[in-house]
């Protein structure tokens, strides 16, 4: 019998677009969000904790959604290139106060908070770090089985700010602003994402390389307005776990014993003593002499 691999064959015509089939999705289960993560030059594609891909290069995608606004994230721990992904101790969406699902406070502003300081972090560093989450499509996912499905990339700060190289590449921030000033709209072109080099490629670039045509249009708005995108640029104590793994579940209440045995305060009953389990003293009888006895029974016969 022949080894046969179908997984680097072209599908069929009619098969292109279909996607994973319903069947599939449901065996698999729920797996985790997709994410881009960025690393040591590679761009690695990863469902949950497991790495399912990489591409090597640049990055050719279509910025569905992002984050409004800049937040912060904070680990006590010191991060490590082995280190388990974790939900931070302290992370807030808008950079000003901290989530309500933070699980260690360290403020209650952002701005007056002591991890905010350059020097807490490593070196001269803030030991609290800037953050935004974007969705993307891929643009070599068009055509594919795969078209239409979303990514999520977290954006650290090297990546959000700094200089731009030649007059239309740039950090996100930058990149944003300089679409908007010259009438151009962020999801209405296709996004070359690429390392910098001068960061010995720990942080990326975004450059306009094209407008998106009528089908990725079509695909794109579709996608954009599904609930499940805007829960990837929002993070919650869930999402703000990089490794995308699903929460663990909660341990079940105590069940409550049924209304009607259950007595109201006003109703119950008063105290009372409980009888002693003692035996009751008796006075004993007085003895009676033999001649009584004696005389009792010859009554009897």
């Amino acid at each position: 019998m022949s080894n046969i691999t179908i997984l680097n064959q072209d599908l069929p015509d009619f098969l292109q677009t279909a996607g994973v089939s319903e069947l599939t999705r449901q065996l698999a289960g729920r797996s985790g969000v997709k994410r881009i993560v960025t690393k040591n030059g590679i761009f690695r594609k990863v469902v949950g904790s497991e790495e399912m891909g990489k591409v090597k290069g640049n990055l050719n995608a279509i910025i569905v959604n992002a984050s409004p606004k800049v937040g912060r994230i904070f680990y006590v721990k010191p991060w490590t290139p082995d280190a388990e992904p974790t939900a931070p101790d302290c992370f807030s969406n808008d950079g000003q106060s901290p989530d309500e699902g933070a699980v260690n406070k360290q403020s209650d502003r952002c701005d007056s908070c002591e991890r905010n300081v350059k020097g807490s972090g490593q070196g001269n560093s803030k030991a609290c770090r800037y953050s935004r989450r974007i969705a993307v499509v891929l643009e070599e996912d068009f055509g594919t089985s795969l078209e239409g499905e979303v990514y999520q990339m977290n954006l650290a700060s090297k990546s959000l700010f700094g200089n731009s190289v030649g007059d239309n590449t740039h950090p996100f921030e930058s990149y944003t602003k300089y679409l908007s000033n010259n009438g151009k709209s962020l999801d209405y072109v296709v996004t070359q994402i690429s390392f910098d080099e001068d960061n010995d490629n720990q942080s990326v670039l975004f450059t306009p390389t094209r407008f998106i045509n009528k089908t990725e249009y079509a695909v794109t708005s579709k996608v954009a307005a599904k609930p499940e995108v805007h829960k990837m640029v929002v993070m919650t104590p869930y999402q703000a776990d990089v490794s995308g793994r699903a929460p663990k579940l909660a341990a079940p209440a105590p069940v409550a014993p049924p209304p009607e045995t259950v007595k109201e305060i006003d109703e119950v009953d008063e105290p009372k003593k409980r009888p002693s389990t003692k035996a009751v003293e008796t006075t004993p009888a007085p003895k009676k002499s033999l001649d009584s006895v004696v005389a009792a029974w010859s009554d009897e016969d």
